[in-house]
C-alpha cells in the first residue's frame, strides 16, 4: 500500500461527481474503483488517502488517474480572486460551488471507456448507467476473479450487431456496436486523442456513432486530459441560462420564443434547448474567460454543487 497527504481530494464528491460510473464506496471512507483491467481499493481519513496497491503502480498509473500533479489550490485562489467582493449573481454562485466542490479532481480516465460510458449515459439517470455498464463488462470484459474488466472494440465488435442485446441498452446498442466498428476500422489508439489539439480531438470523436458535441467534451475531459473542455448537459444548460444570462436577455430569448411558438406557457426544457450548443458556449466563452484552460474544472465544480442539491 502506499499513503499519501494532500488538499482538495475527496473520493466520495469525485465519485458522485459524474464523471466515472465504476467508482464505489463500499463502506465509509473506502472505495473501489475500476479502470479499464484494473482495480483499486482506496480509503480516506481527512487529508490522509491510503492506496492498496504499491509505489510502482501508483507512480505509473494511479497519480496521473487522479490528477494528482495538479495544484488544485492555485484554480481555487483563482476562483477566490474572481469572486471576491461581487455582487454578480453568477460570480456569486461559483463562489459557492467552488467551496462546496474544492475536492473533486478531474479524473485522467481511458478514452475508449468513456466513449462507450458516455454513449450509454444518453437520457438515463446515474444507477442506471452504472447497471448497464456493469452488464456491459460482465458479457464482454476479462474476467478477474470476481470482477470484470472493461471491454475492448474488437470483443464487443465481434458479436456482431445483435451481441448487445438484453442489456437495456435500447437505441446505444446500435452507436455502441457501429463505434467499436470504426474504433477499430480506423486503427484508433485512445491515447492518440491526447496527441491532437482540444478542436480536432472533438471533431475527430464527432465522427463516431452517437456520439455528438456533449459526449466528445465529455470524452476530451475525462479521458483526453483536455481541462478546458466544458460539456454541456441539461443541468449545465440551467445553470448557464440561470445564472450567467442578465434579466434582459433572459427576458429577450422568452419573448422571442413564445412569440414563435403562440404560447406563454414555454416548458423549461424546451426553453432551455432553444438555445444552440454554440449559444452556450458563448455564454462560457464570456462568463469563464478568467479561467482559460482549467473551464473543464470549474464545470465539475459547478455540476457537483447544482446537482447536490
Amino acid at each position: 500500500m502506499y499513503k499519501i497527504n494532500t488538499e482538495y481530494f475527496d473520493l466520495k464528491r469525485i465519485m458522485n461527481s459524474g464523471q466515472v460510473f465504476r467508482f464505489y464506496e463500499t463502506e465509509p471512507g473506502s472505495f473501489t474503483v475500476y479502470s479499464g483491467n484494473r482495480r483499486l481499493e482506496l480509503h480516506q481519513q481527512g487529508n490522509e488517502v491510503t492506496f492498496m496497491c504499491s509505489k510502482v503502480e501508483y507512480d505509473e498509473y494511479w497519480e496521473s488517474y487522479f490528477d494528482l500533479k495538479r495544484d488544485y489550490g492555485k484554480v481555487i485562489k483563482l476562483a477566490a480572486q474572481n469572486c471576491k467582493g461581487t455582487g454578480d449573481k453568477g460570480k456569486l454562485f461559483l463562489k459557492e460551488a467552488a467551496a462546496y466542490s474544492a475536492g473533486i479532481r478531474i479524473l485522467k480516465q481511458d478514452v475508449w471507456e468513456m466513449m462507450i460510458s458516455f454513449i450509454i449515459s444518453q437520457q438515463k439517470q446515474i444507477p442506471s448507467i452504472r447497471k448497464c455498464i456493469e452488464a456491459l463488462c460482465e458479457r464482454f470484459g476479462e474476467k478477474h476473479g470476481d470482477w470484470y474488466g472493461f471491454p475492448t472494440a474488437k470483443a464487443i465488435a465481434s458479436a456482431g450487431p445483435d451481441g448487445l442485446k438484453g442489456l437495456s441498452l435500447g437505441y446505444r446498442e446500435r452507436y455502441i456496436y457501429e463505434t467499436s466498428v470504426k474504433y477499430l476500422a480506423d486503427g484508433f489508439d485512445g491515447g492518440s486523442l491526447i496527441s491532437m489539439s482540444y478542436e480536432d480531438a472533438k471533431k475527430y470523436l464527432c465522427t463516431f456513432s452517437g456520439i455528438g458535441e456533449k459526449v466528445a467534451d465529455c470524452v476530451c475531459l475525462f479521458g483526453g486530459g483536455f481541462t478546458d473542455a466544458f460539456p454541456i448537459d441539461v443541468h449545465i444548460k440551467d445553470i448557464l441560462y440561470r445564472e450567467f444570462l442578465s434579466d434582459a436577455e433572459k427576458k429577450k430569448i422568452e419573448a422571442d420564443l413564445k412569440r414563435r411558438m403562440g404560447t406563454v406557457d414555454i416548458p423549461r426544457k424546451k426553453l432551455l434547448d432553444s438555445i444552440p450548443y454554440t449559444g452556450y458556449q458563448d455564454i462560457i466563452d464570456k462568463a469563464f474567460s478568467p479561467y482559460k484552460g482549467v473551464r473543464g474544472i470549474v464545470q465539475q465544480w459547478v455540476f457537483a454543487f447544482e446537482t447536490s442539491k
